[in-house]
Order: C-alpha cells, then sequence, then structure tokens
C-alpha cells in the first residue's frame, strides 16, 4: 500500500484559520473551536493511507476549480478538497460542503 506525503495549501491554511476564528470570536466558543480545528486537522492525517481510496468528485463546481482528479472527505460539516499529485495529497481548500453546488 503506498502512502502520501501530505502538503497543505496557503489558502487551506487560512479556511481552517477562518474557521477556528469564527468559531471562537464570533460564535464566542473556543474550547469547540480548538476540537474542531484538532478535528480538521486528524482528519488531514489520515489522508497518506486512505486518500487515493476515496473518489474522484463527480461535482462539476469542484472539478471546474481543481481539475477532474478533485477529491474530498469531510469532517462534521466540513469538506475537505484535495488532489493527489504522485505522491502528494495536496489540500487545496477548507470549506463548507454546503458551498459545493
Amino acid at each position: 500500500m503506498q502512502t502520501y506525503r501530505v502538503v497543505i495549501s496557503p489558502e487551506a491554511e487560512s479556511d481552517i484559520n477562518d474557521v477556528y476564528d469564527y468559531i471562537a470570536f464570533e460564535v464566542m466558543a473556543p474550547e469547540t473551536a480548538v476540537r474542531y480545528y484538532m478535528g480538521i486537522y486528524d482528519t488531514i492525517e489520515k489522508l497518506p493511507l486512505v486518500g487515493a481510496m476515496l473518489a474522484v468528485s463527480q461535482q462539476p463546481y469542484l472539478r471546474r476549480l481543481y481539475g477532474v482528479d478533485v477529491r474530498t472527505i469531510r469532517f462534521k460539516k466540513m469538506a475537505i478538497i484535495y488532489n493527489i499529485i504522485g505522491n502528494v495529497v495536496y489540500i487545496r481548500r477548507v470549506m463548507a460542503g454546503s458551498l459545493i453546488r
């Protein structure tokens, strides 16, 4: 079984930080923000082993933005959007799953 190295784009890092800030400062739930933040990273840490096993997305919106080989994995209501390029799982964005049309 091949394992992959994970690279997180600056946009995805910003997305994750924005989710944290929203929960911590807008919702005023800092402990929940930490758990959510850690949950996103725990999900990303699974991708070296399971990333290639997940199906390529058929969502036209995602395919148009991130290519025909784009994949997603969910953490709660968030979609972690990634591509596999060689032996790298490249995390492109992290967004609310409801935004994927």
